[in-house]
């Protein structure tokens, strides 16, 4: 990927706080570090804006709908645990030995 070189000029704070996390994540650069730290910010962006979309799909979802969903997370979850239980019991039954 091709780079672009660019000059800022930090405080002194900010400038520790740079040294002391490329130190921290072991990168090869202070060039490396800062991509690093965009890289976080552009995934943080790109996760608040999936969070509202999310959240505008479902406030935007009629009533009957959440009911009907609530119904079969209730019945997903009673399944599981009716599955969960039934290991757990045959777990504790004694192992039959096979006959050679």
């Amino acid at each position: 990927m091709a780079k672009e070189r660019i000059t800022v000029s930090l405080s002194r704070e900010s400038a520790r706080f740079l040294r002391t996390f490329r130190a921290k994540t072991h990168s090869p650069s202070m060039s490396a570090a800062l991509e690093q730290i965009v890289a976080n910010l552009q995934g943080r962006g790109e996760m608040e804006q999936l969070d509202e979309k999310v959240k505008a799909y479902y406030d935007s979802m009629q009533e009957s709908t959440i009911r009907e969903d609530y119904s079969w997370g209730d019945l997903g979850e009673t399944a599981l645990s009716e599955e969960v239980e039934e290991n757990r019991q045959e777990r504790g039954r004694p192992q039959l030995a096979h006959a050679e």
